[in-house]
Protein backbone atom coordinates (compact mmCIF):
# COMPACT_ATOMS: atom_id res chain seq x y z
CA UNK A 1 0.00 0.00 0.00
CA UNK A 2 2.61 2.72 0.70
CA UNK A 3 4.76 1.48 -2.48
CA UNK A 4 1.38 2.16 -4.42
CA UNK A 5 0.97 5.58 -2.64
CA UNK A 6 4.88 6.41 -3.19
CA UNK A 7 4.55 5.83 -7.01
CA UNK A 8 1.16 7.54 -6.80
CA UNK A 9 3.13 10.62 -5.60
CA UNK A 10 6.16 10.28 -8.17
CA UNK A 11 3.33 10.14 -11.03
CA UNK A 12 1.49 13.32 -9.92
CA UNK A 13 5.03 15.61 -9.42
CA UNK A 14 5.77 13.73 -13.01
CA UNK A 15 2.70 15.02 -14.41
CA UNK A 16 2.82 18.43 -13.11
CA UNK A 17 6.65 18.92 -14.72
CA UNK A 18 5.25 18.03 -17.86
CA UNK A 19 2.94 20.28 -17.62
CA UNK A 20 5.87 23.00 -16.22
CA UNK A 21 8.17 21.75 -19.26
CA UNK A 22 5.40 22.47 -21.72
CA UNK A 23 4.22 25.60 -21.21
CA UNK A 24 7.47 27.26 -20.06
CA UNK A 25 9.50 25.38 -22.81
CA UNK A 26 7.51 28.07 -25.53
CA UNK A 27 7.08 30.77 -23.35
CA UNK A 28 9.64 33.40 -22.71
CA UNK A 29 10.08 32.11 -19.12
CA UNK A 30 12.37 29.33 -19.18
CA UNK A 31 11.75 25.39 -18.75
CA UNK A 32 15.17 24.51 -17.63
CA UNK A 33 14.81 27.06 -14.46
CA UNK A 34 11.22 26.03 -13.02
CA UNK A 35 12.46 22.35 -14.06
CA UNK A 36 15.37 23.09 -11.27
CA UNK A 37 13.36 25.48 -8.78
CA UNK A 38 10.45 22.94 -9.01
CA UNK A 39 12.71 19.90 -8.18
CA UNK A 40 13.94 21.61 -5.25
CA UNK A 41 10.84 22.57 -3.97
CA UNK A 42 8.85 19.45 -4.43
CA UNK A 43 12.06 17.91 -2.55
CA UNK A 44 12.68 15.62 -6.02
CA UNK A 45 15.60 13.44 -6.10
CA UNK A 46 18.40 15.18 -8.69
CA UNK A 47 19.28 11.27 -9.39
CA UNK A 48 16.51 10.91 -11.94
CA UNK A 49 16.89 14.30 -13.35
CA UNK A 50 18.49 13.23 -17.19
CA UNK A 51 15.50 10.16 -17.97
CA UNK A 52 12.91 13.57 -16.92
CA UNK A 53 15.12 15.57 -18.89
CA UNK A 54 14.73 13.71 -21.77
CA UNK A 55 11.32 12.39 -21.33
CA UNK A 56 9.69 15.90 -21.23
CA UNK A 57 11.87 17.85 -23.50
CA UNK A 58 11.09 14.90 -26.14
CA UNK A 59 7.49 15.31 -25.76
CA UNK A 60 8.13 19.50 -26.19
CA UNK A 61 10.58 18.81 -29.28
CA UNK A 62 7.16 16.65 -30.62
CA UNK A 63 4.93 19.67 -29.94
CA UNK A 64 6.96 22.31 -31.82
CA UNK A 65 7.37 19.87 -35.03
CA UNK A 66 3.63 19.59 -34.98
CA UNK A 67 3.07 23.37 -35.06
CA UNK A 68 5.60 24.15 -37.44
CA UNK A 69 4.89 20.96 -39.52
CA UNK A 70 3.82 23.21 -42.37
CA UNK A 71 7.38 25.05 -42.32
CA UNK A 72 9.48 22.27 -41.80
CA UNK A 73 7.74 20.41 -44.96
CA UNK A 74 8.06 23.63 -47.08
CA UNK A 75 11.73 23.43 -45.83
CA UNK A 76 12.17 19.77 -47.23
CA UNK A 77 10.62 20.56 -50.38
CA UNK A 78 13.55 23.57 -51.03
CA UNK A 79 10.97 26.21 -50.97
CA UNK A 80 12.73 28.45 -47.62
CA UNK A 81 16.49 28.95 -48.24
CA UNK A 82 16.24 31.97 -45.57
CA UNK A 83 14.84 29.38 -43.22
CA UNK A 84 17.65 27.01 -43.99
CA UNK A 85 20.36 29.94 -43.11
CA UNK A 86 18.83 30.76 -39.77
CA UNK A 87 18.69 27.04 -38.58
CA UNK A 88 22.17 25.61 -39.84
CA UNK A 89 23.78 28.93 -38.80
CA UNK A 90 22.03 28.66 -35.33
CA UNK A 91 22.31 24.96 -34.84
CA UNK A 92 25.90 25.46 -35.73
CA UNK A 93 27.10 27.68 -33.15
CA UNK A 94 24.61 26.08 -30.48
CA UNK A 95 25.62 22.54 -31.42
CA UNK A 96 29.39 23.37 -30.69
CA UNK A 97 28.66 25.97 -27.54
CA UNK A 98 26.64 22.93 -26.16
CA UNK A 99 28.88 20.41 -26.64
CA UNK A 100 31.70 22.52 -25.14
CA UNK A 101 30.17 24.33 -21.94
CA UNK A 102 26.88 21.91 -21.02
CA UNK A 103 28.72 19.48 -18.80
CA UNK A 104 30.18 21.77 -17.20
CA UNK A 105 27.24 24.14 -16.44
CA UNK A 106 25.16 21.21 -15.70
CA UNK A 107 27.47 20.16 -12.62
CA UNK A 108 28.22 24.00 -11.70
CA UNK A 109 25.13 25.48 -12.20
CA UNK A 110 21.96 23.16 -11.87
CA UNK A 111 20.90 24.95 -8.31
CA UNK A 112 18.04 27.35 -7.27
CA UNK A 113 20.45 29.90 -6.78
CA UNK A 114 21.24 29.84 -10.46
CA UNK A 115 18.24 29.37 -11.88
CA UNK A 116 17.30 32.45 -10.05
CA UNK A 117 20.06 34.61 -11.28
CA UNK A 118 19.25 33.19 -14.95
CA UNK A 119 15.84 34.14 -14.51
CA UNK A 120 17.04 37.44 -14.10
CA UNK A 121 18.88 37.65 -17.12
CA UNK A 122 15.73 36.70 -18.90
CA UNK A 123 14.26 39.70 -17.31
CA UNK A 124 16.66 42.01 -18.58
CA UNK A 125 16.31 40.24 -22.53
CA UNK A 126 12.51 40.47 -22.45
CA UNK A 127 12.52 44.01 -20.73
CA UNK A 128 15.46 46.07 -21.73
CA UNK A 129 16.84 44.38 -24.77
CA UNK A 130 13.68 43.74 -26.56
CA UNK A 131 12.29 46.92 -29.42
CA UNK A 132 10.00 48.77 -27.32
CA UNK A 133 8.45 49.37 -31.17
CA UNK A 134 8.35 47.61 -34.54
CA UNK A 135 9.39 50.57 -36.30
CA UNK A 136 12.62 48.98 -37.31
CA UNK A 137 11.06 45.42 -37.62
CA UNK A 138 11.44 44.88 -41.23
CA UNK A 139 12.65 41.59 -41.98
CA UNK A 140 10.62 38.33 -42.47
CA UNK A 141 12.21 34.64 -42.73
CA UNK A 142 12.54 35.07 -46.59
CA UNK A 143 15.15 37.70 -45.60
CA UNK A 144 17.52 34.59 -43.02
CA UNK A 145 21.14 34.67 -43.47
CA UNK A 146 24.34 32.94 -42.41
CA UNK A 147 25.19 36.25 -39.95
CA UNK A 148 21.76 35.93 -38.32
CA UNK A 149 21.68 32.13 -38.73
CA UNK A 150 24.98 32.34 -36.38
CA UNK A 151 24.27 35.02 -34.06
CA UNK A 152 20.57 33.85 -33.31
CA UNK A 153 22.99 30.46 -32.48
CA UNK A 154 24.57 32.87 -30.08
CA UNK A 155 21.58 34.26 -28.22
CA UNK A 156 20.07 30.46 -28.24
CA UNK A 157 23.25 29.12 -26.39
CA UNK A 158 22.50 31.49 -23.49
CA UNK A 159 19.68 28.90 -22.55
CA UNK A 160 22.52 26.58 -21.38
CA UNK A 161 22.36 28.48 -18.37
CA UNK A 162 19.48 27.20 -16.43
CA UNK A 163 17.07 30.00 -16.15
CA UNK A 164 17.69 31.44 -19.17
CA UNK A 165 14.55 31.49 -21.51
CA UNK A 166 15.49 29.34 -25.16
CA UNK A 167 11.98 30.98 -26.15
CA UNK A 168 12.97 34.94 -25.03
CA UNK A 169 16.43 34.82 -26.05
CA UNK A 170 15.57 33.76 -29.64
CA UNK A 171 12.72 36.08 -29.76
CA UNK A 172 14.63 38.95 -28.56
CA UNK A 173 17.53 38.26 -30.61
CA UNK A 174 15.04 37.94 -33.84
CA UNK A 175 13.37 40.96 -32.68
CA UNK A 176 16.62 42.30 -32.20
CA UNK A 177 18.11 42.03 -35.66
CA UNK A 178 14.64 43.36 -37.02
CA UNK A 179 12.58 40.50 -37.84
CA UNK A 180 8.81 40.85 -37.49
CA UNK A 181 7.49 39.56 -35.10
CA UNK A 182 5.26 36.69 -36.22
CA UNK A 183 8.41 35.56 -37.94
CA UNK A 184 10.43 36.00 -34.97
CA UNK A 185 8.03 33.34 -33.14
CA UNK A 186 8.28 31.08 -36.07
CA UNK A 187 12.16 31.39 -36.45
CA UNK A 188 12.87 30.69 -33.09
CA UNK A 189 11.05 27.63 -32.89
CA UNK A 190 12.40 26.25 -35.64
CA UNK A 191 15.94 26.72 -34.60
CA UNK A 192 15.17 24.95 -31.20
CA UNK A 193 14.41 21.69 -32.92
CA UNK A 194 18.11 20.46 -33.95
CA UNK A 195 19.14 21.62 -30.54
CA UNK A 196 16.99 20.26 -27.99
CA UNK A 197 16.45 17.09 -30.43
CA UNK A 198 20.09 16.73 -31.13
CA UNK A 199 20.54 17.13 -27.20
CA UNK A 200 17.77 14.68 -26.30
CA UNK A 201 19.26 11.99 -28.78
CA UNK A 202 22.70 12.34 -27.07
CA UNK A 203 21.64 11.68 -23.65
CA UNK A 204 19.10 9.19 -24.44
CA UNK A 205 21.96 7.44 -26.20
CA UNK A 206 23.98 7.01 -22.59
CA UNK A 207 23.21 3.97 -20.50
CA UNK A 208 19.99 3.02 -19.34
CA UNK A 209 18.83 6.74 -20.16
CA UNK A 210 16.81 5.56 -22.75
CA UNK A 211 15.09 2.43 -21.08
CA UNK A 212 14.21 4.94 -18.12
CA UNK A 213 12.44 7.64 -19.94
CA UNK A 214 10.11 4.86 -21.96
CA UNK A 215 8.80 4.07 -18.20
CA UNK A 216 4.81 4.43 -18.18
CA UNK A 217 4.88 7.22 -15.84
CA UNK A 218 7.32 9.04 -17.91
CA UNK A 219 5.33 8.74 -21.26
CA UNK A 220 2.29 10.16 -19.61
CA UNK A 221 4.63 13.12 -17.97
CA UNK A 222 6.03 13.49 -21.95
CA UNK A 223 2.30 13.36 -23.66
CA UNK A 224 1.07 16.24 -20.95
CA UNK A 225 4.35 18.27 -21.90
CA UNK A 226 3.34 17.66 -25.39
CA UNK A 227 -0.39 18.55 -24.99
CA UNK A 228 0.47 21.15 -22.95
CA UNK A 229 3.72 22.54 -25.59
CA UNK A 230 0.68 23.05 -28.18
CA UNK A 231 -1.61 25.15 -26.04
CA UNK A 232 1.70 27.17 -24.78
CA UNK A 233 2.84 27.29 -28.86
CA UNK A 234 -0.40 28.67 -29.48
CA UNK A 235 -0.59 31.12 -27.20
CA UNK A 236 3.07 32.80 -27.40
CA UNK A 237 2.33 32.80 -31.26
CA UNK A 238 -0.33 35.76 -31.17
CA UNK A 239 1.09 37.41 -27.72
CA UNK A 240 4.54 38.74 -28.09
CA UNK A 241 3.92 42.15 -28.81
CA UNK A 242 5.97 44.62 -26.35
CA UNK A 243 3.82 44.89 -23.35
CA UNK A 244 3.35 40.94 -23.42
CA UNK A 245 7.21 40.93 -23.11
CA UNK A 246 7.16 43.14 -20.36
CA UNK A 247 4.49 41.16 -18.44
CA UNK A 248 6.47 37.80 -18.86
CA UNK A 249 9.59 39.90 -17.65
CA UNK A 250 7.77 40.83 -14.54
CA UNK A 251 7.17 36.92 -14.10
CA UNK A 252 10.37 35.79 -14.22
CA UNK A 253 11.67 38.81 -12.15
CA UNK A 254 9.12 37.47 -9.34
CA UNK A 255 10.38 33.82 -10.14
CA UNK A 256 14.01 34.80 -9.98
CA UNK A 257 14.30 36.48 -6.68
CA UNK A 258 11.64 33.65 -5.19
CA UNK A 259 14.24 31.32 -6.26
CA UNK A 260 16.79 33.47 -4.55
CA UNK A 261 15.08 33.91 -1.03
CA UNK A 262 14.56 30.03 -1.17
CA UNK A 263 18.09 29.29 -2.41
Amino acid sequence: MKLAVLLAVISGHLLLLGAIQGATEFLPVSSSGHLVIFREWLGLESSGDLSREIALHFGTVVAVVVFCFRDLLSMLRGGSAGLWKLAIGASLVTGVLGIALEDTIESELNSLTSAGVGLLITTLMLVVVAPKDDTRQTRGVVDGTWSHGLLLGLFQSLALMPGVSRAGSTIVGALVLGYLRPDAVRVAFLISIPAVGGAVLLKAAEGDNLTQALRPDMLAAMGVACLVGLAALRFISVNVGPRSLRLFGVYTLLMGVAALLTA
